[in-house]
């Protein structure tokens, strides 16, 4: 690249960080609407993980089991439109951390944010649209895919065990009240125990997720099949439907701290 071709590439480049830190704050008031999207949808995921656990469920419990819970709502479709709108906000708020971010864990984490605000939207139009499918059996196929690949059984164990130590990483920074760096101002008790609460929780899924497609490595790819697969796993379990039921009360708590703090979020 000659030297004229590097000077516009910096330029560019400058000029793409100084609109980021302009507009930072207005679509950090925007995405703060993503962030209660997603308190909503946990909520759901967590009545939906209870009616695994009483063995009363009909669909899937996972994003897109809740996703077809408000679509077949009166108004659902709109409410969808409404989410899709919101998760996109939320999208752009992380896109633009990802430029303007002081710290790299929190360039990353913006990054991993925006890919699953990206997600959900495409899933809240697709049921908004009548097109929407289990994310279950998404994942599924993909890791039957990557089984048939070379090395994809080493592939599935690495990636199991990266999640389940994303699973522990969550629920020790909730344990350390990590999430209290992501909201303005101070926390009361009741969201500080919500806070904990929702971290490990979703710490204690995950882990379970992690081992599941870890386990699916052996061939038994129906194993690997989302929060979902993971809930009904924790449930066969003995004592598993009291497990279910907390950890259920835990995600809904994430549910509800993300709702509450929403408005004054200063990261997602």
């Amino acid at each position: 690249m000659s030297g004229s071709a590097q000077s516009q590439v910096k330029e560019h480049a400058r000029r793409g960080e100084a609109f980021a830190q302009q507009h930072e704050q207005g679509l950090k008031t925007l995405g703060r609407a993503g962030v209660a999207a997603e308190g909503l949808v946990y909520l759901l995921i967590a009545w939906l993980a209870a009616q695994v656990a009483f063995g009363g469920s009909s669909g899937s419990a996972d994003s897109s089991g809740a996703l077809g819970q408000i679509a077949s709502q009166p108004f659902g479709k709109v409410l969808l439109v409404v989410l899709a709108v919101g998760f996109v906000l939320l999208l752009l708020w992380q896109a633009v951390v990802v430029v303007t971010g002081e710290k790299t864990s929190h360039r990353v984490s913006a990054a991993v944010k925006a890919v699953a605000a990206a997600a959900l939207a495409v899933s809240c139009l697709r049921f908004a649209t009548g097109g929407g499918s289990s994310s279950g059996n998404q994942q599924q196929t993909l890791t039957q895919r990557v089984l048939e690949a070379p090395g994809g059984p080493v592939l599935l164990v690495v990636v199991g065990l990266a999640v389940v130590a994303v699973g522990v990483v969550t629920a020790v920074k909730g344990i350390k009240h990590d999430f209290e760096d992501k909201v303005e101002g101070s926390l009361s008790p009741g969201l500080r125990r919500l806070g904990v609460a929702g971290a490990v929780a979703r710490g204690v899924a995950f882990a379970v997720l992690g081992v599941l497609v870890a386990v699916s490595s052996t061939g038994d790819t129906g194993k690997s099949r989302g929060l979902d697969a993971a809930f009904h796993e924790i449930a066969a379990r003995p004592f598993g439907t009291v497990l279910l039921l907390l950890v259920a009360l835990g995600v809904a708590a994430y549910g509800l701290f993300q709702l509450l703090t929403a408005p004054r979020r200063r990261r997602a």
